[in-house]
């Protein structure tokens, strides 16, 4: 299932794919154990808003596309009508720390000589990656300072634009594997439990064996500044909360790791 959008399985739950964490390993898993009915989102790595408003909101037949409707909704403030199908529905996704996100993308791009995604100047041309076109740099350090410069706090507004209060679990690239046996214990899925748990990589860098030697100064001002993503899913120690001044008691994301009712 390479290269397909993001998923609904048989039970009509949905995977919605965050880049770098994981998930071509959980489409992978999923399509091989036949629980994947089909693509949905119009894109490989719709989030959540394209899942929900243009593949459930009502259609009105002689209206303007869901795309634009909705573009019109935000803009005026009205919530969108969404079906009471879509609100039961059960959807999860993954995340992983965001200073290992960084890591990852940077690897995966530098083997690709840092290709473009997606194109703002034409119709269907959204990719959740194409706000971080043209920042790449063979230094690591220099790509990141690149994204601090044009997209501070660029990694928690690419989560956030998944993990919204519609998603029911939010597992962690971190401990894959377990998570996603969560999900499909919860669902009743006629999973293989086994064959999950070892299922080998899927789509690992190549070159994830280069090493990456962080700036002091860039890793700690990359910390600050995706605060927002390191505390709402919990990457936090209670040793980093102290000497940032934050209380140990801040809470993480109601749905991390933890299955929410639709």
């Amino acid at each position: 299932m390479r290269g397909v959008m993001s998923i609904r399985l048989i039970d009509g739950s949905e995977f919605l794919h965050i880049p770098k964490t994981g998930g071509t390993w959980v489409r992978e898993v999923l399509d091989r154990q036949g629980l994947i009915k089909g693509p949905v989102g119009g894109h490989e790595h719709a989030n959540y808003d394209r899942v929900v408003f243009e593949t459930h909101q009502r259609k009105r037949p002689g209206k303007q596309s869901g795309l634009v409707r909705r573009i019109k909704q935000i803009a005026s403030g009205t919530q969108p009508a969404v079906s009471d199908q879509s609100k039961k529905t059960f959807r999860f996704c993954f995340v992983r720390h965001p200073l290992a996100w960084y890591e990852s993308w940077w690897k995966y791009m530098n083997a690709r000589d840092w290709n473009e995604w997606g194109d703002s100047s034409v119709a269907g041309g959204w990719h959740p990656n194409l706000a971080i076109n043209g920042l790449g740099s063979s230094d690591f350090n220099k790509f990141v300072c690149n994204v601090i410069d044009a997209r501070p706090g660029y990694v928690s507004e690419l989560y956030f634009s998944y993990a919204k209060l519609g998603v029911s679990f939010i597992g962690k690239t971190e401990s894959l594997a377990d998570d996603l046996i969560t999900v499909a214990e919860h669902l009743g899925l006629p999973a293989d439990i086994e064959a999950i748990k070892h299922h080998g990589p899927v789509n690992a860098s190549t070159t994830s064996d280069q090493a990456i030697e962080w700036d002091p100064v860039v890793r700690q001002t990359l910390m600050r500044l995706e605060l927002p993503a390191l505390v709402h899913f919990g990457y936090l120690h209670a040793s980093e909360l102290e000497e940032l001044g934050l209380p140990g008691t801040l809470k993480t994301a109601q749905a991390l790791q933890r299955i929410v009712s639709a």
